[in-house]
C-alpha cells in the first residue's frame, strides 16, 4: 500500500505563505455541541473476533492472489515452449483464461497441471495460496454459526435497550414489533426475514449521531469545569408538531368572531408597478401532513388606491380591524364609523391582502396551552379549549411513556388530531403524508464540561461526564420565551461523555481551514451572482424597498453559482470578482493533484492526499478582498479517529463529516434545553464573530418544522410585522452597498446595515420564497472539498469503479476514501454474493475487498440522484433517498444481510471508509460527533 507523502511547496508558495495573515484571523469557539449515541455499539464476542480474523485473512489472501494474477498470466503465456500444443490448448489456455477473467478454474483442470507448477513458480505460489484459502474457508464455515449466534445475541441486547425501543416506537409500529421479536432472539423464518431491517436500524442507533428521539443524546461541553458535579442525566424534550398546530390555528381563524379580535396587517409591503398599479405578495399555507408546511405564493396586482397607500403605513403596526378602520378613516379625513372604510378593509381581507397575526407566537414553547387560553375568552369555545388542553397534556406525557405503550399513545394522539382538525373545518386531506404529531429530542442535562481528550488509541468507553448546575434558559431581550423544561428520565441513566474533546491543536487546525472552506463555498459565488442580478435591475447603489421582489432572483443566484463553479477563470460569464476566486480554486485543485502524483506509488494512485500545509496557512492572505467584506461563520461536524495518528497529531485524526453555516445555527435548536451558559456562550461568540458595531437581527420562521424552534440570541428579530418582532419586513430595504460591492439589508428608519441571521435547521428552499433575501443574507455553508480530489477509474466486473482518495490537512481529514459502484458493477457484486455457497458470502466478499482495495468497515451511501435543476425538488429527492448505512465486512451477520441491503440501491452505491471505525472493539462503544464553530469577522481596508 503506498504511503502518503507531503510535498514541499515551491519557493514562491512559501513566500506567499510567509505574508502576515489578515486581521482579525478566523477563531474557533471554545465550546462544542456533542452528539452521542444513547445505545453503545456491542463489543465483539470471542466467536465474532475469530470470524473477523478469518475474514481478514481471506481478504489478504485474495489480495495476494490478485497481485499474482497479471504476472501469472504472462508466465503461462511464456511457458509454451515447455510443453505440447495439446497440453497448452487443453490445460494452459483454459487456466489462463479463467485467471484473466477472475474466475476459479475447474478442479478437473487443476488436476491435470502435471509439472507446470514447477516450471512456472508463480503458479506454485498461487496454488499454495489456494490451499491456504480453502483451509481458511473451511475454518470460517465452522466458525460462522457460533459468530452468527453471538452477533444475534448482541443484536437482541441492543433491541432490549430502553433508548432504542423508545426511538423505534416513535418511528414505526411495524418496526417496533420486529425489534421486539429480535429482542427475544427466538429465531425462525420471520425473524430471519426481518433481520436486515432490524440490524440496519440498530446500526443507526449505535453508529450514527443524527439527533432523533432516543437514538442520539445532545450535550454541551464548554471550557469551564464544575468541581464536584455528578454525571448528567438524559432528559427528553417533547414538543407538539408545529405542522398540525399551524393547521389548527388556520382553522380557528376561519371563524370571523375569533379573527376579528386579532390585530391585522397587510400580507406584504407594496411594490408600485407604474400606471396606477401596485403589487403585493400573498402566500397560502397548504396542510398536507408530514413534518413541515408547504407554502404557495403568488403576486397580486391591484389598483393603487389612495386609501391603500395610507393603509400601507398604518398596518406596519398591526391592529384589530375596528382600530385599523378608525385610524384609516381619520387619516382620510372621514368619520370614524364610515361604513365605506370598513367595506374597503373587508374586501382586502376577503382577497387575502389584509391578514390576521397569529394568536400565539410561532416560537411559543407551549402553543396548544396558549391556544386553549386564547379560546377561553369565548364561553362557547370552552369545550374546544378543554380538548386542546388535554391534547397538550397527553403530548407532554409521551416523554415518560415506555416503548411498549408509545404506539398506542401515538395512535390515539393522531386520531384525536384528525378529529380536532375535522371538527374545526380543516380535515386532513385524503392521501396526505402520515400525520406527525410530535417531536422528541434527548438532552444531557447539566452544565458546561471541561473538554479533556481521551487517551489516544483507546476505544471509546461509555463513561459518565461531569456536569455543573442546572436551570432554565435565562430571559432574553425582545420577546424571547423560555422553553418547556426537559423531562428528566430516571430510567435513562447518566449521559455519556465524548471520546475526545476539541483540543487546542484541533481548534488551531480548524481555524487554518476556514479560508479553505471559504474558497470552496458556493456562498461566495452566490453573492457575486446576486450582486450582478441586483445591479442590472436596480443599478449600482440601487435600492429595493420590497425585498420580497428580489426573492426569485435570490433563488436564481444559487442556480447561477452552481453553474459558475464549473467555469474556468477566463470565462466571460463569470460575474465581477468571480474570476479571481475561481482561479484560486483551480490553483488549489492543481496543488492537490500535484500532491496526489507525488504520493502515487507503483501499486497505483494514492490512498491519501496531504495538502501542503504552508499553502493552506497562507490562503487567508490570498483570498480576494471582497470575500472578507462580510463576516463569516462555519459549523464543523467532526469525529475523532483514534489509532495510528499522523506525526503531528498526538490525539489521532480529526475527521470532518460536514461543513455547514455557523453562527450557532446547528446548535440553536437545543439551547433552550441545555444549561444557560450554553446560550450565553453562543450569543457572545456571535457578537465576537460579527465584529464591533455590527447590528444583528434574527429571522425565525418555523414552517411547521420543530427543529426550527430556537431562541433569540441577538438584540432584535425581524418578523412579518412589529407584533412579534422589533423589526418588520417592511422596515427593511435591500440595497447595493457600493463601498463593499455587496448586497445588504438596511434598516430604513436609521440607515443601519443589518447582519440578518437565520438559525433554523430547515433548508431555506423549503420556506416561503419571499423570505429568501433575509434567509440568505449569510449564504455561507455550501462547502464541497471533494472538488480537490482526483478521480481514478478502474475496471471491475460489470463496468468501471471510480475511486477518490482520502484528503487531509495536517491531522484533519477533509474527505474519506470512496468507491462509486455504478449499476452494472453493483449487479455483478450482487450476483457474486448470490452464487457464494457458504452460510455467509465470505469468499465473494473477500474477492471484492481485494479487487477494490476496500477497508473492513464502510458506510454505504446511495448514488446521488441527477439534479432536476429545481432546488426544492432536488432537496426533497435527497430526503427521500435511503440514508447512509454502516457496513462491517468483518461481521458474519452483516455479510448475511448484505444482499438485502444492496437491493435497496438499484442505481448503484457509493462506499465510503468508516473513519472512525464503529465495530471490532473489545468493549461496547458509543459514536461521538462534535459540532465546533469557527468565525471570521469582516475585514475592512
Amino acid at each position: 500500500m503506498p504511503h502518503p507523502v507531503q510535498t514541499a511547496p515551491p519557493r514562491a508558495a512559501i513566500a506567499r505563505a510567509d505574508r502576515p495573515l489578515p486581521e482579525p484571523p478566523a477563531l474557533t469557539a471554545p465550546y462544542a455541541l456533542v452528539r452521542t449515541t444513547v445505545t453503545p455499539h456491542p463489543a465483539d464476542s470471542e466467536a465474532s473476533a475469530r470470524v473477523r480474523a478469518l475474514f481478514g485473512g481471506l481478504a489478504r489472501l485474495a489480495a495476494q492472489e490478485e497481485e499474482l494474477r497479471a504476472g501469472l498470466c504472462d508466465d503461462l503465456f511464456a511457458s509454451r515452449p515447455g510443453h505440447s500444443e495439446a497440453f497448452h490448448r487443453q490445460v494452459v489456455l483454459p487456466l489462463r483464461r479463467a485467471l484473466h477473467n477472475g474466475r476459479a478454474p475447474r478442479p478437473a483442470l487443476l488436476a491435470r497441471l502435471g509439472d507446470l507448477p514447477v516450471r512456472v513458480p508463480r503458479l506454485g505460489t498461487w496454488l499454495a495460496l489456494r490451499e491456504e484459502r480453502a483451509a481458511l474457508l473451511a475454518e470460517a464455515d465452522d466458525a460462522v454459526p457460533a459468530a452468527l449466534a453471538a452477533e444475534r445475541s448482541a443484536l437482541a441486547e441492543v433491541c432490549r435497550s430502553p433508548g432504542f425501543t423508545r426511538a423505534v416506537a416513535l418511528s414505526s409500529t411495524d418496526l417496533l414489533r420486529a425489534v421486539s421479536r429480535a429482542a427475544r432472539d427466538e429465531g425462525g423464518r420471520r425473524a430471519r426475514k426481518e433481520e436486515p431491517s432490524v440490524l440496519r436500524h440498530a446500526l443507526r442507533a449505535t453508529a450514527k449521531t443524527s439527533p432523533l428521539s432516543w437514538y442520539t443524546a445532545v450535550g454541551w461541553y464548554g471550557p469551564d469545569p464544575a468541581p464536584g458535579a455528578g454525571p448528567p442525566a438524559l432528559r427528553a424534550v417533547v414538543r407538539e408538531n408545529r405542522t398540525p398546530v399551524a393547521a389548527l390555528v388556520s382553522a380557528l381563524l376561519d371563524e370571523p368572531r375569533r379573527r376579528g379580535t386579532l390585530a391585522h396587517r397587510l400580507t406584504s409591503s407594496a411594490r408600485p408597478t407604474g400606471e396606477g398599479r401596485v403589487r403585493y405578495m400573498r402566500d397560502t399555507t397548504v396542510f398536507a401532513g408530514g413534518r413541515y408546511l408547504v407554502t404557495r405564493e403568488e403576486e397580486i396586482e391591484v389598483a393603487a388606491h389612495p386609501a391603500l397607500a395610507v393603509l400601507d403605513g398604518l398596518a406596519v403596526q398591526p391592529a384589530p380591524p375596528d382600530a385599523l378602520a378608525a385610524r384609516l378613516a381619520a387619516a382620510l379625513g372621514r368619520p370614524e364609523a364610515d361604513p365605506a372604510v370598513r367595506r374597503f378593509l373587508g374586501q382586502l381581507a376577503d382577497n387575502g391582502l389584509l391578514v390576521p397575526v397569529d394568536p400565539v407566537d410561532p416560537q411559543h414553547p407551549q402553543p396548544l396551552r396558549a391556544l386553549a387560553g386564547w379560546l377561553r375568552r369565548w364561553p362557547e369555545d370552552a369545550a374546544l379549549a378543554d380538548r386542546i388542553d388535554l391534547l397538550a397534556a397527553d403530548t407532554a406525557r409521551f416523554a415518560h411513556t415506555p416503548a411498549s405503550e408509545r404506539p398506542a399513545l401515538l395512535g390515539d394522539l393522531a386520531e384525536r388530531w384528525r378529529a380536532l382538525l375535522a371538527d374545526t373545518g380543516r380535515p386532513v386531506p385524503a392521501g396526505a403524508a402520515p400525520l406527525n404529531v410530535l417531536s422528541e429530542d434527548v438532552l444531557a442535562a447539566g452544565g458546561p464540561q471541561a473538554l479533556r481528550p481521551a487517551p489516544a488509541c483507546t476505544p471509546a468507553a461509555p463513561e459518565a461526564a461531569r456536569a455543573v448546575g442546572r436551570g432554565p434558559v435565562p430571559d432574553r431581550p425582545d420577546r424571547t420565551v423560555a422553553r418547556r423544561p426537559a423531562a428528566a428520565d430516571p430510567a435513562a441513566g447518566a449521559a455519556p461523555a465524548p471520546a475526545a474533546a476539541i483540543s487546542t491543536g484541533d481548534r488551531a487546525a480548524l481555524a487554518e481551514l476556514t479560508p479553505l472552506a471559504e474558497l470552496f463555498d458556493l456562498g461566495h459565488l452566490m453573492r457575486r451572482a446576486a450582486v450582478r442580478r441586483f445591479t442590472a435591475r436596480y443599478g449600482t447603489g440601487g435600492t429595493c424597498s420590497a425585498p420580497w421582489e428580489f426573492a426569485a432572483d435570490t433563488a436564481a443566484s444559487w442556480e447561477d453559482a452552481s453553474r459558475l463553479a464549473a467555469r474556468p477563470a477566463d470565462d466571460p460569464a463569470l460575474p465581477p470578482g468571480g474570476a479571481e476566486l475561481v482561479g484560486l480554486r483551480a490553483e488549489f485543485v492543481r496543488l492537490a493533484r500535484a500532491a496526489a502524483a507525488a504520493s502515487a506509488g507503483p501499486e497505483g494512485p494514492p490512498e491519501e492526499i496531504v495538502l501542503p500545509a504552508a499553502e493552506v496557512r497562507g490562503l487567508a492572505a490570498r483570498l480576494p478582498g471582497w470575500t472578507a467584506a462580510r463576516p463569516l461563520g462555519y459549523a464543523w461536524f467532526v469525529q475523532h479517529a483514534v489509532g495510528a495518528p499522523p506525526a503531528d497529531a498526538a490525539g489521532g485524526m480529526l475527521c470532518v463529516n460536514h461543513v455547514y453555516a455557523g453562527w450557532g445555527r446547528f446548535t440553536s435548536r437545543f439551547l433552550d434545553g441545555l444549561p444557560p451558559a450554553a446560550a450565553r456562550s453562543v450569543a457572545r461568540e456571535i457578537r465576537r464573530g460579527l465584529g464591533d458595531g455590527a447590528r444583528a437581527a434574527q429571522i425565525r420562521p418555523v414552517g411547521g418544522f420543530n427543529a426550527n424552534l430556537h431562541p433569540l440570541l441577538v438584540d432584535a428579530e425581524i418578523g412579518p410585522d412589529r407584533h412579534h418582532g422589533a423589526i418588520a419586513e417592511s422596515d427593511v430595504d435591500l440595497v447595493h452597498d457600493p463601498a463593499s460591492d455587496q448586497l445588504r439589508l438596511r434598516l430604513r428608519a436609521t440607515g443601519e446595515l443589518l447582519d440578518v441571521l437565520y438559525l433554523g435547521f430547515l433548508a431555506p428552499v423549503m420556506l416561503p420564497q419571499r423570505l429568501a433575501p433575509f434567509l440568505c443574507d449569510h449564504p455561507e455553508g455550501v462547502v464541497d472539498f471533494r472538488q480537490l480530489l482526483p478521480r481514478t477509474a478502474s475496471q471491475a466486473p460489470g463496468g468501471e469503479v471510480v475511486r477518490t482518495p482520502r484528503l487531509r490537512h495536517r491531522h484533519v481529514v477533509l474527505a474519506r476514501r470512496r468507491w462509486h459502484l455504478p449499476e452494472g458493477v453493483l449487479a455483478a457484486l450482487r450476483a457474486d454474493l448470490a452464487d457464494d455457497p457458504g452460510d455467509v458470502p465470505a469468499a465473494a466478499v473477500a474477492r471484492w475487498r481485494a479487487l477494490l482495495g476496500l477497508p473492513e468497515q464502510l458506510f454505504l451511501h446511495p448514488v446521488p440522484q441527477p439534479p432536476a435543476g429545481r432546488a426544492a425538488e432536488d432537496f426533497l429527492a435527497s430526503l427521500r433517498a435511503p440514508k447512509p448505512q454502516p457496513l462491517d465486512l468483518g461481521s458474519a451477520l452483516h455479510l448475511r444481510c448484505l444482499p438485502g441491503w444492496l437491493a435497496r440501491h438499484p442505481r448503484g452505491v457509493v462506499l465510503e471508509e468508516a473513519l472512525p471505525g464503529f465495530g471490532g472493539r473489545d468493549r461496547p462503544a458509543r459514536a461521538v460527533e462534535l459540532v465546533a464553530e469557527t468565525h471570521r469577522p469582516a475585514r475592512t481596508g
